[in-house]
């Protein structure tokens, strides 16, 4: 008789069935191991995005000190004392070179004023360099006047001051020059009568909670040898 051997049939099928699928604790248990991979996965993504956001915001301030450093030493390097011996060059012309040790918010840093070649564009220029507090923030202040009107007419060299922020968010700024074999924070040609021989720019910046410091080295050649 097949009857039985039918029924035992469908009896198996079942069986298989039931055997292929899954049971509540496997599903709760994929879930599981799901929601783990996936929480991995976000916290590593936010984790390296985050990595890669203070890398380049920091690697912008790099950016910034060190450009700020080496356009200070070019135009140092091109500063000048002696009035020029040129009908191009009114009297009203001074040239200085003053470093002042000031206290700003508390700190201290220094003022930079010279008058040098302009190493883009010719001429000559007044620059100050100098740091300005703003809402608790440190700033370092540009400030370059010309003696010359944008006609070529000489002009006081006052009237026209073009002041802009380089660095926002600076923690110092130290100007320093070697004399007698140590390095001070003060230096008057009214009084020196001469240019310094080396000068020493420090800018300084905070990186989570570590104190930064770059520094770039000066010397004026304009009446030098080489």
């Amino acid at each position: 008789m097949n009857i039985p051997l039918v029924h035992n049939d469908s009896r198996c099928a079942l069986h298989k069935a039931q055997a292929q699928g899954f049971t509540l604790i496997e599903i709760l248990l994929s879930i599981t191991l799901l929601s783990i991979v996936l929480g991995a996965v976000y916290t590593s993504f936010f984790t390296t995005e985050r990595a890669i956001m203070r890398f380049n915001g920091v690697n912008l301030k790099y950016h910034e000190m060190r450009t700020a450093l080496d356009i200070m030493r070019r135009e140092i390097e091109g500063a000048f004392l002696k009035k020029l011996d040129s009908s191009h060059t009114p009297d009203i012309i001074t040239p200085v070179f003053l470093i002042e040790d000031r206290d700003v918010f508390g700190k201290t840093t220094s003022r930079l004023h010279y008058t040098t070649f302009a190493y883009k564009g010719g001429g000559t220029q007044f620059i100050s360099y100098s740091v300005r507090e703003k809402n608790g923030i440190l700033n370092l202040i540009k400030t370059v006047s010309s003696p010359f009107t944008s006609s070529g007419t000489p002009t006081s060299a006052r009237k026209e001051k073009y002041t802009s922020e380089i660095i926002e968010d600076i923690k110092g700024f130290t100007v320093e020059t070697l004399f007698k074999n140590k390095w001070v924070k003060t230096w008057d040609t009214e009084q020196t009568g001469k240019l310094p021989h080396i000068i020493r720019l420090s800018l300084e910046f905070d990186d989570k909670g570590s104190n930064i410091m770059l520094r770039e080295f000066a010397r004026p050649h304009v009446g030098r040898n080489l």
